[in-house]
């Protein structure tokens, strides 16, 4: 008798992926896949009442991270290979940062949340549909810039300056020779 039951970890109608990348400066690439039918069909759910307005897809994700919520930066539709549809947001965390928890409040199904960290180990977890995953560590792979932003500024003035400052020294030395001749 054939069975009609589908083999676990299957995401057959909502093809949910998530993968979210840090760096090592704490900044970090979250991308969301998936069905493109199936994700215009259930924000539907989730418009507003009185204006018809869509949601935003980024309201329905939370990162939440040593007890704060962090929200992305920038967020994108990337090209996916059709059916597919992936938003991809972009962030920073502080370089402190220890724990991570990620919530979807989309899916149904049971899927899998890939974290790839800045230091090369993968952690994949499968999320059961709309449930927080369980804490993940984040500590240990961020380096905070061995130059902040004001030093980089100063930096870049002061490389712009040495060329007037020679200049200027150039310049001026040949000035006091012309008078010491004239002098003469």
């Amino acid at each position: 008798m054939a069975s009609l039951a589908r083999p676990a970890g299957a995401h057959d109608f909502e093809r949910t992926q998530v993968t979210l990348a840090f760096a090592r400066d704490g900044s970090f690439v979250l991308d969301v896949t998936n069905d493109a039918v199936w994700l215009e069909h259930r924000l539907i759910s989730f418009r507003n009442r009185e204006t018809g307005a869509a949601p935003s897809f980024a309201d329905r994700v939370v990162l939440f991270v040593d007890g704060r919520e962090v929200r992305p930066e920038s967020i994108e539709t990337i090209a996916s290979a059709p059916p597919l549809v992936t938003y991809r947001m972009r962030g920073h965390l502080l370089t402190t940062a220890q724990s991570l928890r990620w919530y979807y409040g989309l899916p149904i199904d049971p899927y899998p949340l890939t974290v790839r960290r800045a230091d090369g180990r993968i952690v994949t977890e499968e999320i059961a549909g709309d449930a927080w995953s369980r804490p993940v560590d984040v500590s240990g792979q961020f380096a905070a810039p061995r130059i902040g932003r004001l030093g980089a500024a100063a930096a870049i003035v002061a490389l712009l300056l040495v060329p007037v400052v020679l200049s200027a020294r150039r310049f001026g030395g040949s000035r006091r020779r012309r008078r010491r001749g004239a002098a003469v």
